[in-house]
């Protein structure tokens, strides 16, 4: 289905009106749906006491839209206004996983891991992988799994994320 110029029109009259930034969920989700999203991931993890890379993961709400009760790395979508000193800027991005998904728990400076085109459940995302290292033992949120042995739960298009930035985590700090 395709809009007349009209319909075109109105549509681009409405989105006009939205202040660049958090969008509502009913419009994000339409968004989501045609184009690719950038999205920043943090991959949080640590070697355990037997020298295993584990990843902390957390639980998703049972409420979430698209996925209810799975297990996620912290991530957020790059929004119009993440700005530091009016350019577009990843450290606000940053700030907002540090602070809010990974409720300001001690980790590392997000480590560049690589770029993935990937789709999920909410279309096609442009993913810019960081790893940070957990520096807590028993941090308040979230749940550690050895990297070779995730959990079924775990949201699909994040498997690669995880494995990606685990390889890289590990040869940096073995060199």
């Amino acid at each position: 289905m395709s809009l007349d110029t009209e319909e075109t029109k109105q549509v681009a009259t409405l989105l006009a009106k939205l202040q660049p930034g958090f969008l509502p969920y009913p419009i994000f989700e339409q968004i989501a749906r045609i184009v690719a999203l950038p999205i920043i991931e943090f991959i949080p993890l640590r070697f355990n006491h037997d020298k295993q890379v584990e990843v902390l993961l957390i639980r998703r709400t049972d409420t979430d839209p698209l996925f209810a009760g799975l297990m996620h790395t912290p991530g957020t979508v790059v929004r119009a206004d993440d700005e530091s000193k009016g350019e577009v800027h990843a450290h606000t991005a940053f700030e907002r996983l540090l602070n809010g998904e990974l409720a300001g728990m001690a980790v590392s400076d997000p480590a560049y891991v690589g770029s993935i085109f990937h789709t999920s459940k909410r279309g096609v995302e442009q993913a810019q992988l960081f790893w940070v290292e957990v520096l807590e033992q028993n941090p308040a949120i979230g749940e550690f799994w050895p990297v070779d042995n995730l959990p079924d739960n775990l949201i699909d298009s994040q498997r690669n994320f995880i494995v990606r930035s685990a390889e890289h985590f590990i040869g940096v700090r073995q060199s």
